[in-house]
């Protein structure tokens, strides 16, 4: 797909809008998308796949609902008219929303000229991807760390201003093209789009809300400086040299870290240091014993036995899985 094919891409009216124009109650009933009252991440996601494009279908209603992924969706033509936490909400072209894991949503119908594109992410991706990237920035780096580590404490949305931007129309537009071509090097080319999204976002937020910003955002910042600290030294972190890093008290370190990720700091780096062996299971020929010790395992019948508990199966038979599919 090239650039100037993404516009009557968009604008083209897909099998499933046909199906309800003029007809925007049927979505209700259509049982293959919800698991209660949650959007069902196979709906959208292939096995492996962190991140999905699409766009928002036309002239059906969406029930409330709610979904384990972190959704932004930008108004690329028209309006979207969102009920969120029982509050509606209407965005106007050139306005983008990001909502946090496990908010209660609903969507009215929208009209032919009303064109949004999704953007959805797994917490795999932004847990393992975004967090490092975003430490030091103060409005992103908060959402995202309570969308991964306290989602059923926190139901948010972020709405921007980014109604007068073009570089935000731009790095949606190029994300579209980049998911819909399949060109060699897509990915990594996705992923980079959204850290200049992300950073075109944090600007706009940051100059439309100079001087506001609160205490509890500054102590969140911290935490997700910890979390890129964590992720970047797990293979021989412990919390006394966390802890001197930071200039505090271990005893400090291991509440904080308990309060957000509602485990010890050990629990946290084992479970850093697992996911991390889950890539290389997948990604290296590398035999087990060798990435246990990668990942910063002395014992590796601990590695085995932490890596279960993670992934419900063997290392060996995680390989297997992946390496077949």
């Amino acid at each position: 797909m090239d650039i100037q094919d993404v516009d009557p891409f968009l604008r083209s009216i897909n099998e499933f809008e046909r199906k309800h124009w003029g007809q925007p109650w049927l979505l209700q009933h259509t049982g293959d998308i919800y698991v209660n009252d949650k959007i069902s991440e196979s709906f959208f996601f292939k096995t492996d796949q962190h991140i999905a494009i699409n766009k928002h279908p036309r002239f059906a209603i969406i029930p409330e609902h709610r979904h384990e992924f972190i959704e932004m969706s930008y108004v690329y033509s028209g309006t979207l008219t969102q009920t969120i936490n029982n509050n509606k909400i209407t965005l106007s072209e050139g306005q983008l929303i990001i909502l946090d894991t496990n908010v209660a949503h609903s969507i009215e119908a929208a009209g032919e000229n009303d064109i949004i594109i999704n953007c959805l992410m797994r917490k795999s991706y932004y847990d393992s991807h975004l967090i490092h990237r975003l430490a030091g920035n103060n409005v992103l780096s908060e959402f995202f760390v309570n969308a991964v580590y306290k989602s059923q404490e926190h139901s948010e949305y972020i709405l921007f201003p980014s109604q007068s931007s073009p570089r935000v129309r731009s790095f949606m537009t190029e994300l579209v093209r980049e998911y819909y071509s399949s060109d060699i090097c897509s990915e990594e080319a996705i992923g980079s789009y959204l850290v200049l999204l992300f950073t075109e976002l944090l600007r706009l937020h940051k100059d439309a809300n100079a001087g506001s910003e609160t205490d509890s955002v500054k102590r969140t910042v911290n935490m997700a400086d910890i979390i890129h600290y964590m992720e970047s030294r797990y293979q021989t972190i412990d919390l006394t040299s966390a802890a001197k890093h930071f200039h505090f008290h271990p005893n400090y370190l291991s509440k904080i870290i308990k309060d957000h990720f509602g485990q010890s700091f050990i629990k946290v780096v084992q479970d850093i240091r697992v996911k991390k062996a889950s890539l290389l299971l997948k990604n290296t020929d590398l035999n087990i014993a060798e990435i246990s010790e990668h990942v910063g395992y002395k014992n590796i019948h601990f590695f085995y036995k932490n890596f279960k508990e993670r992934f419900r199966m063997s290392p060996a038979e995680y390989r297997a899985v992946h390496r077949n599919h």
